[in-house]
């Protein structure tokens, strides 16, 4: 029906009016194997009454009826209830000559919501316009409003005095380990403080001696915990150190159990910074859902992992979008402590807007 409108509106116009419409069989044998047609009467004063015939999704035949039918009096009543009916379904109907834009096709194809999309695109010169050193003016602005989105960035600040403690949080899989040794290498390597580290992944015996072989080469102290009381010694046990660094179990968004412990464990010591590591990879409805429900253990920031396997970087910026929580480190491979680095706006604006 909505194809038989769309013809009526090509072939006459918006203020043709709707007299009849109805639903027929064509051809077939003995009324079966028929194909379903549907015939709709319109005309406009100016011209003489039509009959479109249409069988979706095939353009339909078009024939014309004669203007003087005697039909046309016994369905004036249906003009007025038609011609809304009309209206109605050709407001819904897309342009069919309006040029989409290059920008926000690229916005969609890294994966960014297209209500984010769109409202970044507001007020944007059409690019298709733009010719010479103008070309490019348009995805400048594009990139200066992305990165307006991305300016809340605040990695690990070592306090003047006392300890700091950092737990990182987060599924199974988004290597947090991994993280953990590259954030304590930098911190005690290259930039020469005092670094302990503190694993709660019990469940994988990998990740404990993982670890533990991380820690000798950099040559800092490991502390196993296995409950929230031993977490809080190991905290008072190395309250001589600049830097406390946690690694925790990884916890699956749906286990309600896990995820109270996991908010039991962080609970011992309100002043914990927790940044909830995400798997850059991920498709955004699940890491919205993975948001959600690590939210019961308050993150304050969001570390970004495996961004060289990620085909698109839209995930993060619909995050932040909807969530304006503080970024914190982006991962870009396996190599410690080389590949992790503080968030830069501007690069990764750049990088979500990537053809």
């Amino acid at each position: 029906m909505a194809e038989a409108m769309a013809q009526v509106k090509q072939d006459l116009g918006r203020d043709a009016v709707i007299l009849h419409t109805r639903r027929l069989k064509k051809g077939g044998i003995l009324g079966f194997f028929g194909r379903e047609m549907v015939e709709v009467m319109a005309a406009v004063d100016t011209a003489p009454v039509k009959v479109v015939e249409k069988k979706p999704p095939m353009s339909a035949p078009i024939s014309v009826a004669n203007p003087n039918d005697t039909k046309i009096t016994a369905l004036q009543l249906e003009m007025s209830t038609m011609r809304r009916m009309l209206e109605q379904m050709m407001g819904q109907l897309p342009e069919k000559n309006k040029q989409s834009s290059p920008l926000m096709d690229v916005l969609l194809k890294n994966d960014v919501d297209p209500a984010v999309a769109a409202d970044l695109m507001k007020g944007l010169p059409d690019e298709n316009s733009m010719v010479g050193d103008d070309a490019g003016t348009a995805r400048n602005l594009l990139i200066d409003r992305i990165a307006n989105c991305l300016t809340k960035i605040n990695g690990i600040d070592i306090l003047p005095s006392g300890c700091k403690a950092v737990a990182l949080i987060g599924p199974t899989g988004v290597g947090k380990t991994t993280t953990i040794a590259k954030l304590a290498a930098n911190f005690a390597l290259k930039e020469g403080y005092k670094v302990a580290l503190v694993t709660a992944d019990t469940y994988r015996i990998a990740a404990v001696e993982q670890l533990k072989t991380y820690a000798d080469i950099i040559g800092v102290p490991l502390e196993i915990v296995y409950s929230p009381d031993e977490l809080k010694t190991a905290l008072f046990r190395h309250e001589d150190k600049h830097l406390v660094l946690i690694d925790t179990a990884g916890r699956s968004p749906g286990n309600h159990y896990q995820l109270a412990e996991l908010q039991a464990l962080l609970a011992v010591n309100p002043y914990i910074e927790t940044h909830l590591v995400l798997n850059t990879a991920t498709k955004y409805r699940d890491a919205l859902e993975i948001v959600n429900k690590f939210s019961i253990c308050s993150p304050q920031k969001f570390l970004f992992t495996k961004v060289d396997e990620a085909s698109n970087l839209g995930t993060i910026l619909n995050l932040v979008y909807h969530f304006p929580t503080y970024l914190s480190y982006l991962t870009t491979g396996q190599s410690v402590p080389d590949d992790i680095e503080l968030i830069d706006s501007i690069k990764l604006a750049n990088m979500i807007l990537r053809d």
